[in-house]
């Protein structure tokens, strides 16, 4: 039996099959156009998926019933003219306009086959269209390159930190030993606060969270009273901001380890910030050291300032002071966390 004998509308029924049933019962969607692309029957998973009724559609000219862009329609119409001409065809992953109720359309993704039917003399009379809905599918496709080309978009960046940050803390230890010591330190700082954006799927954090995330290195314990403490509002943060902000605090926290007020046991840490919910996204944070030995300004500016008052700053488009004072490290950051351009 050749492919041309096999499709022809003459065939004689098997047994008592009633064609037409199966055809109306098939769950997939399927729609016969004539040679003029007029529709001339659909089944019920096809009008339950379109919406429509067959009175609505039957004998109406396709791109009438459906209407397309001209891109889309010419895809179709191609296909179409194919299978008219004895063609067998399949259209992949193309997007649909199916009228809604009240106007406007919703789109949906079939992948389309068009088989040629013939009549009694083996011309082709009718077209099958039968439709595999790839709706979800699709749609899971295409987010999925999205989270790719954030993926990569976010390794990169990393990545330039992680060389960033490698190369000063070579440049500002002054031994070997210190530098893998304060580079490890440092690695640990970016890998927490990742751990920190991981559990919020990359949607940013707050201050309260990132603070402490910060500080748990250094002993701090967000259930008991300690020797760092921290006050203020909830306040949201990019992730961008979120990261800054975490190695900003990293390098506060070491550098109050190794000369201020966790270099003894008396020493504490207050951190509170402020933020302007209702203004104009006003933010500041203070970092208080209390209780530790009498500290001085350095003589040169090391990793930890560079961090400070050049990348935080310009992340939270403000400024950044330090006050040595004889009773404590007092750093203050003022900015805005809005989109101020």
């Amino acid at each position: 039996m050749d492919e041309t004998t096999s499709r022809r509308l003459d065939r004689a029924p098997l047994g008592e099959i009633d064609f037409l049933q199966v055809f109306a019962a098939t769950p997939t969607p399927l729609m016969m156009l004539n040679r003029d692309l007029a529709i001339a029957f659909a089944n019920e998973a096809y009008l339950e998926t379109t919406g429509c009724s067959l009175s609505e559609i039957q004998g109406r000219y396709v791109f009438e019933v459906f209407p397309e862009t001209e891109e889309r329609m010419a895809v179709f119409e191609t296909a179409f003219r194919k299978a008219l001409a004895g063609s067998p065809n399949k259209v992949t992953t193309e997007p649909f306009a199916i009228p809604l109720d009240g106007g406007g359309t919703r789109e949906i993704v079939w992948t389309c086959t068009h088989e040629p039917i013939r009549d009694a003399r083996g011309d082709v009379a009718f077209i099958l269209q039968n439709a595999l809905d790839i709706t979800e599918k699709h749609n899971s496709e295409k987010a999925n390159q999205v989270l790719m080309r954030e993926l990569d978009h976010r390794v990169k960046n990393s990545l330039a930190t992680v060389q960033a940050v490698a190369r000063m803390s070579l440049v500002d230890s002054k031994t070997m030993q210190e530098a893998r010591d304060d580079l490890l330190a440092r690695m640990h700082a970016m890998s927490e606060v990742q751990n920190l954006l991981v559990e919020k799927s990359w949607n940013g954090s707050h201050v309260e969270a990132v603070s402490a995330n910060a500080m748990k290195p250094f002993s701090y314990d967000v259930d008991a009273a300690g020797r760092i403490t921290l006050d203020g509002p909830r306040v949201t943060v990019t992730a961008k901001q979120a990261q800054t902000l975490s190695m900003a605090l990293h390098e506060l926290a070491t550098n109050a380890s190794k000369y201020g007020a966790l270099s003894n046991d008396t020493g504490t840490i207050h951190i509170g910030w402020t933020y302007d919910q209702e203004g104009n996204g006003h933010f500041a944070l203070t970092w208080r050291e209390s209780g530790g030995p009498e500290v001085h300004k350095p003589t040169r500016k090391g990793f930890g300032t560079t961090m400070l008052t050049r990348i935080l700053a310009q992340e939270i488009s403000g400024d950044i002071s330090l006050e040595y004072n004889a009773d404590g490290l007092v750093c203050t950051m003022e900015g805005w966390l809005e989109d101020r351009t």
